[in-house]
């Protein structure tokens, strides 16, 4: 979920390259429209589906980031989106186990966020940021995400 801050987080991770926070606010907007089609835990406008659709297809390609870094970044949002969809059946088996697998597996987007500072900072920018990202991204607590499943909050 964004919080308050992550345009700033973003500026600051990213060394303010204007390319790079918008093709990840991009990329988080799509993900967000997503989870809440399969989750069904709310509504969702058919303007927020339209405006995903076009985001994927038209804003996100032509982000200059996503263009030079293409090769790089495609990988990556596969295996993300990927390791989503392998979360939300994990939850579905309704064991501890998997819900722990899904816990870790639902915000891969974090790897990639942690990948484009490196794109744009070097492998040391990287390493002084990777920790950072990580804690900021993944804000939830695992017993949390557990306890949801047991009050109701969370569909399976």
């Amino acid at each position: 979920m964004p919080q308050p801050n992550e345009r700033a987080f973003l500026q600051h991770v990213l060394k303010e390259h204007c390319a790079a926070i918008l093709f990840c606010e991009t990329l988080f907007r799509i993900s967000q429209t997503l989870d809440d089609l399969v989750d069904r835990d709310k509504p969702v406008a058919d303007e927020a589906i339209y405006a995903a659709f076009w985001n994927a297809l038209i804003e996100l390609p032509g982000n200059p980031f996503y263009r030079a870094h293409e090769p790089t970044l495609r990988p990556l949002m596969a295996a993300a989106l990927q390791d989503w969809r392998d979360s939300v059946t994990l939850e579905q088996y309704g064991d501890r186990h998997g819900r722990t697998l899904a816990f870790v597996l639902r915000d891969q987007l974090t790897s990639l966020v942690v990948q484009c500072a490196g794109l744009i900072g070097g492998f040391a920018w990287m390493q002084q940021v990777a920790v950072e990202i990580r804690r900021h991204f993944h804000e939830d607590k695992l017993d949390d995400y557990l306890n949801e499943f047991k009050t109701g909050r969370a569909d399976p």
